[in-house]
């Protein structure tokens, strides 16, 4: 919290951002430097080089008022403790903490949307959501990442925020994908594509879609006009080489399907020789080595360890789309077999955390029903003890009362004697 209040501070006192600098991320070249080490450091969890570059990218993005390498810097700590709780998780699932973990990624999580507020840059307020859907999703936790883009669809609508909704659709969009229902995502991702057409908003037209075209398209049937329609959108689209990329991938598969084997192959090969391939797109040589073998008339269970491989819905239709078309039964057969085995996986494990989540709500309900419960029993005790005790002082008072008149009287009648005694002494003289 002293951190974060300094840096509010100084943001406040300086007034202004630095100038953009000789790097993709336009902020000072030194604190460039650390936010580099920092963000290659993120999951290294054994020795304290990541924490150091941290320290030196504070410091450094304050002394040169960077308020962009400040936001960055919250950027990294929320991205270390998301994956640091995965890699927990990964050693040992059974004793892992859900709970402690989920609320030291949401404290990081708050922390850098309220920096990204104050400084300015809310393209990293959204990016905190989709580092915590993330991390939701690897750590078996989808209904915890459906609720927290629900609470800010709502955010969104009620501040009129029309970036805010096309951000949570994308958001949304990706969360239905991974649990293999393609019909929510066909169905929020048409939405996402239909605002970026119609919007007049700069910082929207500014994005690129080339990742939402590709998802939309997948959830169409396989090399239908549907899907070509979306991919070639797609290539249009595209900013970077990873974006060239994932559109080539996809490419490599058209081809296939239109037996086009020179184009199918350049194209294979072109995706394989990029180092970051693997990461973007999971089993993605794995699906190629099913192409490779389908395309060869090759029996099932020479790769049958690839098909088992296969993790994208949008990989196991392909596959097992192409196989039919080119008439290998069987092949199709046991690649939809495969593909069903993980739906029902996919089902098991939603409804297993709904099923948590609502036995979770069920003890907290319960907890507060029994406190409610013990609460109205110490009431109900406390009104009868007060009820109880206001009898006593009543009857002791009635009781004080009556003794004091009964002395009044036991006086009056002594006074009457003493009186009368008196008299009578006094005759008697």
């Amino acid at each position: 919290m002293k951190r974060l209040a300094l840096i509010l501070v100084v943001m406040a006192l300086c007034g202004f951002r630095a100038g953009a600098q000789n790097n993709a991320y336009s902020i000072d070249d030194e604190c460039f430097t650390w936010f580099t080490q920092a963000e290659h450091t993120v999951d290294d969890f054994e020795s304290d080089a990541f924490d150091t570059a941290q320290q030196m990218l504070l410091e450094t993005s304050l002394r040169k008022k960077d308020t962009k390498a400040q936001t960055l810097y919250y950027v990294e700590q929320l991205k270390h403790t998301s994956h640091l709780a995965q890699h927990v998780r990964k050693q040992d699932e059974v004793a892992w903490d859900n709970i402690s973990w989920n609320a030291r990624v949401e404290k990081d999580k708050e922390t850098l949307q309220r920096i990204a507020k104050a400084t300015g840059y809310t393209q990293y307020y959204y990016y905190a959501t989709e580092l915590c859907q993330t991390y939701y999703f690897n750590t078996s936790q989808n209904v915890l990442a459906g609720e927290m883009l629900t609470a800010m669809m709502e955010e969104a609508k009620a501040n009129n925020d029309e970036y805010a909704m096309w951000k949570t659709l994308i958001y949304l969009g990706k969360l239905y994908q991974r649990i293999g229902d393609q019909y929510s995502t066909q169905k929020y991702l048409s939405e996402v594509v239909r605002i970026y057409e119609t919007t007049d908003d700069p910082t929207i037209r500014r994005q690129s879609m080339t990742i939402q075209f590709c998802e939309l398209a997948d959830t169409y049937h396989p090399a239908s006009d549907s899907a070509r329609m979306y991919y070639r959108m797609a290539e249009a689209s595209c900013r970077t080489k990873l974006d060239t990329m994932r559109v080539t991938y996809y490419k490599a598969q058209l081809a296939a399907w239109d037996g086009k084997l020179d184009e199918y192959r350049k194209d294979r090969d072109f995706c394989l020789s990029m180092a970051p391939f693997p990461s973007v797109i999971l089993s993605g040589k794995q699906c190629f080595d099913c192409i490779d073998n389908i395309i060869a008339g090759k029996p099932t269970e020479s790769f049958r360890n690839s098909i088992n491989a296969l993790y994208l819905r949008q990989q196991f239709s392909f596959t097992a789309a192409l196989a039919s078309h080119m008439g290998q039964w069987e092949t199709a057969a046991k690649i939809r077999l495969r593909h069903i085995e993980r739906l029902y996986s996919n089902i098991y494990h939603y409804n297993s955390q709904r099923l948590d989540q609502m036995t979770a709500q069920f003890e907290n309900n319960r907890l507060t029903a029994d406190l409610a419960e013990a609460s109205q029993k110490v009431t109900r005790t406390t009104i009868w003890l007060a009820v109880l005790l206001a009898i006593i002082l009543v009857g002791a008072l009635l009781f004080s009362i009556l003794h004091v008149r009964a002395l009044k009287k036991v006086h009056a009648k002594d006074e009457a004697r003493l009186a009368e005694l008196q008299r009578k002494y006094e005759e008697s003289k």
